[in-house]
């Protein structure tokens, strides 16, 4: 077939299932590893536990690489984390480089959002983070 990075390709195909993790949660697939592995948390944010499977190993394995190509689409900003999440439309980082403000450490974006006119809170996002 004629593949140059045979290990590359395989972290590709495991970053897929990692990506199906993510999006399909009504899925078999997602139900039986959710139970085992991560119950209380997110794909993203599950560490591998004592016993892990081998097929477990081998998607946590490709987690970053999900991680590197996920962004936040803000919608309402419900999920998205202010300071943890990639949401910024800037290739660096996709991070905000203001530094982290420690009373909204855990804020979900929909904190800077009025959503009744669906518009950001200018004065808001202006006092907490940096002009550029």
């Amino acid at each position: 077939m004629g593949f140059r990075d045979l290990k590359a390709f395989n972290l590709a195909l495991l970053a897929k299932q990692g990506w199906y993790l993510l999006h399909n949660t009504n899925s078999l697939f997602h139900h039986v590893f959710q139970a085992k592995y991560f119950a209380s948390r997110s794909f993203l944010e599950d560490q591998l536990n004592k016993r892990p499977s081998f097929a477990w190993q081998s998607i946590m394995a490709a987690k970053s690489v999900v991680e590197d190509g996920i962004r936040w689409s803000i919608k309402n900003g419900d999920k998205v984390k202010i300071w943890n999440d990639k949401w910024i439309p800037k290739p660096e980082t996709y991070k905000i480089m203001t530094p982290i403000n420690p009373k909204m450490y855990n804020e979900k974006l929909s904190v800077l959002i009025d959503k009744g006119r669906a518009v950001w809170k200018s004065e808001l996002v202006n006092s907490i983070f940096l002009p550029h």
